[in-house]
């Protein structure tokens, strides 16, 4: 099974469909920030979902009452709540978006409480296969352009109380990948709008799953 991991289109639509005619996934994932609401509208969603099964955790930059009621062909919800999973295929792909805070001023802020609970939420439906942040955890795949550190102490230990084979985030805009001695890899699948996603497979048979790193303009 093929699956397209994307994130921070911020309105780029056009990038997200060409990403999916040319890797025809069976399962679109995304890391959240696909536009604020003046980009946005139910009828963008439409190809994706039409191309492939759609799920999304979500960022800072989310119009959360439109992906709130966006639906895959099946009726299934496109958003993954946070602490909540979704299966498919065997997989089990759990999600926490938002980005820190030191408070819920505002309705994409999770604090460090927020994160752990919905992390121990998670571990406790394990094992979780693929989790998706749209925070990164502190120290890995976590530096921005300018080559600063921009993750957060509780993504990391939402990422080690959870342990999930794949870890993908976004919010950066920078793609990059770290992998852990026990094979667990933490991958920030950078920004759609640049033209960076990550391929994975998956064979349910033997439950392998390897993804890597690609970007559009080298894909041709």
């Amino acid at each position: 099974m093929r699956i397209l991991v994307i994130g921070d289109a911020h309105g780029d639509f056009a990038s997200a469909r060409r990403a999916c005619e040319r890797f025809a996934p069976e399962l679109l994932l995304c890391c959240g920030d696909w536009g604020d609401a003046s980009e946005v509208a139910e009828a963008d969603f439409a190809p994706l979902t039409a191309a492939a099964r759609v799920y999304t955790t979500h960022g800072n930059h989310d119009a959360m009452e439109l992906l709130s009621r966006l639906r895959n062909h099946d009726g299934s919800a496109v958003w993954i709540p946070n602490g909540d999973h979704v299966e498919f295929d065997g997989l089990k792909i759990g999600a926490i978006g938002g980005i820190w805070a030191k408070s819920r001023k505002k309705p994409h802020y999770v604090t460090d409480a927020d994160v752990a609970d919905h992390a121990a939420r998670l571990a406790e439906r394990g094992p979780i296969d693929i989790l998706l942040t749209h925070g990164c955890p502190i120290g890995l795949a976590d530096l921005t352009p300018s080559g600063r550190h921009g993750g957060h102490r509780c993504f990391l230990e939402a990422f080690k109380t959870i342990a999930p084979r794949l870890h993908f985030c976004g919010h950066l805009h920078r793609a990059q990948e770290r992998t852990l001695k026990n094979g667990a890899r933490v991958i920030n699948v950078g920004s759609i709008h640049q033209g960076d996603a990550v391929v994975a497979d998956y064979d349910p048979p033997s439950r392998s799953l390897e993804a890597r790193l690609v970007n559009l303009a080298d894909e041709g």
